[in-house]
C-alpha cells in the first residue's frame, strides 16, 4: 500500500510481528468485525501498542467495511501518538472523520488539525475552504479561532469581518468595574535537577498583567444558547459580541435562526435576573471550572449581584464535581450551555472575563483563590498525609508507565495512591486540607492543592513537551512549597519527544505517556520527606 496508510509493518518488534496475524484472524471470524476491530484497536491503545494497532487497521482497510466515525476517531489518535513519520496518516483519516459526522464531537479538533495541516502544505484556499464549510455546519466549535484564520486569510486577500464594540441606547447597558488591573511580580520555582520546565521558566524574569474586570449589566436582554455557546443581544436585537461565548457569535445567531425558520422551535425560559459563568471551555474540567468559572461568582458579588438568586448560566452539570460546588458556593438555579434554549432576562450580567480568560484564577488572583478556598471549606491548618495522585483513571493520557515502581518508592515514606476519577469528590477535598505531601503528573486533581495547609510540600511532574503553569501560578499566592520535574517520553528517547522546541508541532502530546527517573525522584524526596 501507497501513499498515508503505507504498511505499518515495518516497524513492528519480532513480539508485534507475531501476534499479528492472530489478531486479523480474530476479526475476519468475529460476526461484527467492525465492532470487533474497535475493541482491539482500544486493547492495542490500552497497551501501549500504538504500532501494532497501525499495522492491524491497515491490514483490514480493504477487507472489512471501515466506514466507520468511531474507527477513524480512533485511528487519528493512533497515528498521532506514532510522531512526524505518520502525520499524514493521521489527518487523512481525520478527514474521513470530519466528512461523515461534520459535527461530532471530536471533529472540531481533528478540523483544526487538518486546517493547520493544509496551510503548512501550502494550500491555503484548500485550509480555507475548510473553514468556510465547517463554519456553517457547525459555527459553535468551528475549525479554528478568527487570530488563527485570519494571517491565512490575508495572504489570499481576503478579510473576516470584524465585530465592533455595538452602540446602544444609553439605558440599555452599563458596565461596572469589579477588579481594578494588578501585576503578578516575578517568582522563581524550583525544579529536579534544576532542569525547569520550558513553560515555567518565563516565571523568574516575566510579569504578568492581569487586565482589569468589568461586568455589563444589560436590561431585557436575550441569551441565545446552542451547543455550549452563549450569544447576547439587547433589547434592540444589536448583537453584543464582546459578551458572546463564541468564536463567531452571528454564525451562531445566523443558525439558529435557520433551525426555527425550518420548523424546530426553540423553548424559551424567561428570568428576571441572569448571569453567565462559562468560557470557551466547555465543558470544562475540574482546574478550568474552579479556577475560571466558579470564581465569576466573586467578579458578580463585588458588583452587589445577589448570585443565590439568578439563573445561573453554566457548563453541563453532569460531573460528579460541578453541581456540588455550586451548591456550596449558594447557587440554586442552574441552566447548562449543553442544549438549545433562549433565554429572556429583564437583566442580564457578564463579565468580560467570560470572554477574555486569564487562566488559571485570573493569572493567581488572591481573590480568585480565596474565593474558591472559601467556596470548598477553607484551606488545612496542619498536614500529616503524603499523597500520590495516579492518572490510571484517565489512560491513555499522560500517563506514568513506571508507576509501580514509583509508588514502590514512595510508600515506605508514608505514600497513600489516591485515584481521582474514582475517589468520591468530597473525600478528595479532605485529602488536600489534610496534605503535608503530593507527588502527582501534571493533570486537572492539583486544583485542589491550593486547599493544602501552609508549608505543605507540591512534586508536580511533566511530560517533557507540556508544561503548563497553572498551579505554579496558584501556589505563588498560596504560601505552598512547589517543585517541577521534567520526566522523559515513556516509549522513545528521540528529540522530537523530549526535547521541547517551540517550533516543533507538539499537537499529540497528549497521547503519550512519560517516565520517571526514580534516582532524581529518591533523591528529591531526601529532602523534603
Amino acid at each position: 500500500m501507497n501513499g498515508p496508510l503505507a504498511a505499518a509493518t515495518s516497524t513492528l518488534t519480532p513480539a508485534e510481528t507475531g501476534r499479528l496475524p492472530g489478531l486479523v484472524a480474530a476479526v475476519l471470524a468475529d460476526r461484527l468485525p467492525v465492532e470487533r476491530l474497535g475493541w482491539e484497536l482500544d486493547r492495542l491503545q490500552e497497551e501501549r501498542l500504538p504500532a501494532l494497532a497501525a499495522a492491524l487497521f491497515e491490514r483490514l482497510l480493504y477487507r472489512i467495511d471501515t466506514r466507520n466515525y468511531g474507527l477513524y476517531d480512533r485511528m487519528w489518535r493512533v497515528y498521532a501518538a506514532l510522531g512526524p513519520a505518520r502525520q499524514d496518516a493521521a489527518y487523512f483519516v481525520a478527514a474521513l472523520a470530519v466528512q461523515m459526522a461534520p459535527i461530532a464531537p471530536a471533529s472540531g479538533h481533528m478540523a483544526r488539525g487538518l486546517f493547520h495541516m493544509l496551510h503548512r502544505q501550502g494550500r491555503p484556499e484548500d485550509a480555507v475552504d475548510l473553514f468556510g464549510h465547517r463554519l456553517i455546519e457547525s459555527p459553535e466549535d468551528p475549525s479554528v479561532e478568527p487570530w488563527e484564520i485570519q494571517p491565512v486569510l490575508r495572504e489570499l486577500g481576503q478579510s473576516l469581518p470584524e465585530y465592533s464594540r455595538p452602540v446602544c441606547a444609553p439605558d440599555a447597558r452599563r458596565d461596572h468595574r469589579a477588579f481594578a488591573a494588578e501585576t503578578r511580580e516575578p517568582w522563581s520555582c524550583n525544579a529536579v535537577g534544576g532542569v525547569v520546565p520550558r513553560g515555567l521558566a518565563a516565571f523568574a524574569t516575566r510579569r504578568w498583567e492581569r487586565p482589569a474586570i468589568d461586568v455589563a449589566e444589560l436590561r431585557d436582554a436575550e441569551v441565545q444558547i446552542s451547543r455550549n455557546t452563549v450569544v447576547v443581544t439587547d433589547r434592540n436585537g444589536v448583537l453584543h459580541p464582546d459578551l458572546s461565548v463564541a468564536a463567531y457569535p452571528d454564525d451562531v445567531r445566523r443558525k439558529l435562526e435557520r433551525t426555527e425558520a425550518e420548523g424546530e422551535p426553540i423553548p424559551v425560559h424567561d428570568a428576571d435576573e441572569a448571569l453567565v459563568i462559562s468560557d470557551y471551555c466547555p465543558p470544562p474540567n475540574l482546574c478550568h471550572f474552579l479556577y475560571d468559572q466558579l470564581t465569576r461568582l466573586a467578579v458578580y458579588q463585588r458588583v452587589g449581584v445577589d448570585t443565590a438568586r439568578a439563573l445561573v448560566i453554566g457548563p453541563p452539570f453532569r460531573d460528579n464535581f460541578r453541581q456540588p460546588v455550586l451548591q456550596r458556593a449558594g447557587v440554586t438555579r442552574l441552566l447548562s450551555t449543553d442544549q438549545r434554549v433562549r433565554v429572556r432576562a429583564r437583566r442580564l450580567w457578564v463579565s468580560s472575563n467570560c470572554r477574555v480568560v486569564s487562566h488559571f484564577a485570573h493569572f493567581g488572583a488572591g481573590w480568585a483563590i480565596e474565593f474558591m478556598r472559601q467556596t470548598l471549606g477553607g484551606r488545612g491548618v496542619k498536614g500529616w498525609r503524603r499523597l500520590f495522585l495516579s492518572r490510571r483513571d484517565v489512560a491513555p493520557r499522560r500517563m506514568l508507565v513506571n508507576e509501580a515502581e514509583v509508588i514502590a518508592l514512595l510508600e515506605p515514606h508514608g505514600f497513600e495512591v489516591i485515584v481521582p476519577g474514582t475517589t468520591p469528590y468530597e473525600a478528595q477535598i479532605a485529602a488536600f486540607r489534610q496534605a503535608s505531601h503530593v507527588v502527582a503528573p501534571h493533570g486537572a486533581a492539583l486544583a485542589h492543592l491550593v486547599l493544602c495547609p501552609p508549608e505543605a510540600q507540591i512534586l508536580e511532574i511533566f511530560h517533557p513537551l507540556y508544561t503548563d503553569h497553572a498551579y505554579a501560578m496558584q501556589v505563588q499566592a498560596g504560601g505552598i512549597n512547589y517543585t517541577a520535574m521534567v520526566a522523559r517520553d515513556a516509549y522513545s528517547d528521540a528529540a522530537e519527544w523530549n526535547d521541547p522546541d517551540p517550533a516543533r508541532d507538539i499537537w499529540a502530546y497528549q497521547t503519550r505517556d512519560m517516565r520517571v527517573d526514580l534516582d532524581r525522584l529518591a533523591r528529591y524526596l531526601a529532602t523534603v520527606v
